[in-house]
């Protein structure tokens, strides 16, 4: 009965924080701006509309240069961005994630849930969402990350249901997981794998006692057949095995020169205070477990290190760390703030608090980030803006090689049906992916951005007609050879080589 009772009394919690922290920031997003639309949704929406339209494409129908292949690793997500944008344009886009990102935060208090045993209170509860939130929360857009988010934690609630009671069934489930990590982001599906895997590590006193050691290798065999399972439902997805072994295929493309800020180390964007929430995610839950005593499955220690590693190394990963860090919590935290609470009104004032301070972050990163431009992702140009450029490079001929210094315009070029020499998406125009023999012109752009090629060596090399610029960007390239204007429009202004220039 009590426990019935503490489940009645978190349910409105629960719906209350995810509108607060989940819904309402998008929704405002939305509704004031283009928050949650990154200069990935031309990318996204143009593989939508060629799959809705032509089937799924195994040749890169963007590439100027024809019977490249390619492998779309996201490609259901893409269609289901296409679905909404076809209901309701752009302000459906960007609303789109509220589905997805409501699962997930449903699907994380469950599992905070079940780790404390049903003992949660609701200001323990609201505590523990708020750890995974505010890694979480800045990752919330129209890329399918958000999709691999509600993957992960339904994949480690498979595992504690497994681990707590035993019943073999429930990890049928993560075969069909798998498949559904596969088709939605290709690139991410071997982290629910891994998810899987590491809760079969045993503990310490595992290893020592051979009796213990046959409980551990009773309980792990099944977990090892299930990851077999998921591995082999990977392989259900339009690609086949280069949709599963997609991320071995990628591994060095992407991160190129470092010019895709969320796949550059920890330390590189925010400097010597990366160590702060590091320390902090690793240092939280190991106080708490120490204090508390409570036993943490070794698989929820395993993730959190894979996650502090994987998001020191490449920033975007650090949401992995934040919801294994909130899962770790969850024992210290349900001795802490569970029932019964000593001080109750006490204990609700620190959980508000912390849910204050999350909130007021996550509306300052929101009210911040319009203003970043070009590198920081955010969709600030619209269609009408760019039209003298898109007529432009219409009358150019559509072999007309365009060289850009923000890249991220090719994904918009893709959306309005030009062929273009690279998009923000180097691993897919590499030949692991591509095939042998493709062409790629991300690498040759970035060395000429960084420096290491001068933007007339780069025209001999490539024969670029026209240059795409941003208006800061537009005297240098005017004092730096024979160009002439041909367009100007949404901040950026097109040349081309003026005749009888060199």
């Amino acid at each position: 009965m009590k426990a019935t009772q503490q489940g009645a009394r978190t349910r409105p919690v629960v719906l209350f924080l995810c509108t607060l922290l989940i819904a309402g920031p998008i929704l405002a997003r939305a509704l004031t701006g283009t928050g949650t639309l990154d200069s990935d949704v031309w990318f996204l929406l143009a593989t939508g509309r060629e799959i809705a339209r032509n089937g799924i494409p195994h040749v890169n129908p963007f590439s100027i240069w024809s019977g490249q292949g390619i492998v779309v690793q996201q490609w259901l997500h893409d269609l289901w961005l296409w679905a909404w944008y076809t209901a309701g344009g752009y302000t459906a886009v960007a609303v789109s994630p509220c589905v997805p990102a409501g699962l997930l935060f449903w699907q994380l208090a469950r599992l905070m849930d079940d780790a404390a045993g049903g003992r949660l209170s609701a200001p323990a509860l609201a505590f523990l969402l708020a750890v995974p939130t505010v890694c979480i929360c800045m990752y919330i857009s129209v890329r399918p990350t958000v999709w691999t988010a509600l993957l992960c934690t339904v994949t480690a609630r498979t595992m504690l249901r497994y681990l707590n009671g035993g019943e073999r069934r429930v990890l049928l489930w993560l075969p069909a997981v798998a498949a559904a990590g596969v088709n939605l982001q290709a690139a991410q599906w071997p982290l629910l794998a891994a998810c899987a895997a590491a809760f079969a590590l045993p503990r310490p006193h595992e290893i020592a006692d051979a009796d213990a050691r046959r409980a551990w290798s009773a309980r792990a065999l099944p977990i090892c057949a299930a990851v077999a399972g998921m591995c082999a439902a990977s392989l259900l997805n339009p690609y086949g095995a280069d949709g599963s072994l997609y991320v071995l295929k990628s591994l060095g493309e992407a991160g190129y020169g470092g010019a895709i800020i969320e796949m550059q180390p920890l330390w590189v964007s925010l400097g010597p205070l990366f160590a702060v929430p590091v320390a902090a995610m690793a240092l939280g839950p190991a106080a708490l477990r120490s204090r508390s005593g409570a036993k943490v499955p070794a698989g929820t220690w395993a993730m959190l290190l894979a996650g502090l590693v994987a998001g020191t190394l490449s920033s975007r990963c650090m949401w992995i760390a934040g919801l294994f860090c909130g899962l770790a919590c969850v024992p210290g935290i349900a001795g802490a703030l569970g029932e019964p609470i000593a001080r109750p009104r006490r204990a609700a004032a620190a959980a508000g608090a912390a849910l204050a301070l999350i909130t007021a972050l996550s509306g300052l990163s929101v009210s911040l980030a319009p203003q970043a431009h070009g590198a920081g992702g955010v969709l600030e140009v619209t269609e009408s803006e760019m039209s003298p450029i898109f007529s432009a490079i219409y009358e150019a001929g559509a072999e007309a090689l365009v060289f850009s210094s923000d890249v991220s315009v090719y994904n918009q070029l893709e959306w309005e049906g030009f062929k273009v020499p690279c998009d923000m998406r180097p691993e897919i125009w590499g030949e692991r992916i591509a095939g042998a023999g493709s062409k790629s012109a991300y690498r040759e752009i970035v060395d000429v951005l960084q420096g290491s090629t001068s933007l007339k060596e780069s025209t001999e090399q490539w024969g670029w007609d026209l240059f795409l610029v941003r208006d800061e960007e537009a005297d240098a390239l005017r004092s730096g050879g024979a160009v002439e204007q041909v367009a100007a429009g949404g901040g950026y202004i097109l040349f081309r080589p003026a005749e009888g220039g060199e």
